[in-house]
């Protein structure tokens, strides 16, 4: 079982991290194309910056959870704050699905972030 949660640790971190990489390298694809991560149409330099800022967030959440994965010698406690955030962004998704209604991209984000938390959760025990 431990070693299937840090494959799949692993797999949380990269994914993460070529999010956030991707924002910080090229802020429109991260919010406008096709694969975007956020759906968010940027307005000006400011929001550029923005964008950026959020993908070096997310960048560094994925290099915690590699890092985490790699040494887990005390660091139990990283692992519910990873999970914490990530759990933030899906219950912010899931109220989004409350109040705009059922999108199917939606549904499927919010529920591979609900999948996430639980799986970083558990590798804390």
């Amino acid at each position: 079982m431990r070693f299937i949660l840090n494959i799949l640790c692993y797999l949380i971190g990269i994914l993460w991290l070529a999010a956030g990489l991707s924002g910080v390298i090229d802020p429109t694809f991260f919010t406008e194309s096709d694969y975007a991560t956020i759906h968010v149409q940027i307005t000006g330099n400011l929001g550029i910056s923005d964008i950026r800022a959020l993908g070096g967030f997310f960048a560094f959440l994925g290099l915690g959870i590699l890092y985490a994965t790699q040494n887990p010698t005390g660091k139990n406690d990283w692992f519910i704050a990873f999970s914490l955030l990530i759990f933030g962004l899906a219950l912010g998704r899931a109220v989004s699905l409350y109040f705009e209604g059922l999108e199917e991209t939606q549904t499927i984000f919010a529920g591979v972030e609900f999948f996430m938390a639980i799986i970083l959760y558990l590798k804390s025990k």
